[in-house]
């Protein structure tokens, strides 16, 4: 399951609040702000992402403003196995402000899909 994240982070790095940058430099251990860019160049999906094979539900709000939706899109058609996306169209970030709607919906979906399967 994935939930808000980006298939390419470095895509998202000039569209990201200043607050949303400079944590990211703090928590990557970067010194400078090019650095910190830099780093988050080299956080992608792409050329690997077709190696995920199991199942994978990715959850997205339309209305983040930290990842663009499209991040989520690209996800969900570049795995190698089977994927879905559920997209929350009022969704913020982490669709924190739809809770209720989408945790029993991933929970379903994870129940569903390890039915059958062993400790």
């Amino acid at each position: 399951m994935a939930l808000a994240g980006p298939y390419d982070f470095g895509d998202c790095w000039s569209c990201l609040p200043e607050l949303t940058r400079e944590a990211f430099r703090v928590r990557a251990g970067a010194p400078t702000q090019e650095e910190a860019r830099r780093l988050a160049y080299t956080l992608t999906l792409e050329g690997t992402a077709s190696a995920i094979t199991a199942p994978l539900l990715v959850v997205f709000g339309r209305k983040d403003r930290l990842i663009p939706w499209r991040q989520a899109e690209r996800l969900a058609a570049a795995t190698g196995g089977d994927s879905e996306l559920l997209m929350l169209e009022e969704g913020n970030h982490g669709c924190a402000n739809l809770t209720p709607w989408h945790r029993p919906y991933t929970a379903d979906w994870l129940a569903q899909r390890l039915k059958g399967t062993t400790r």
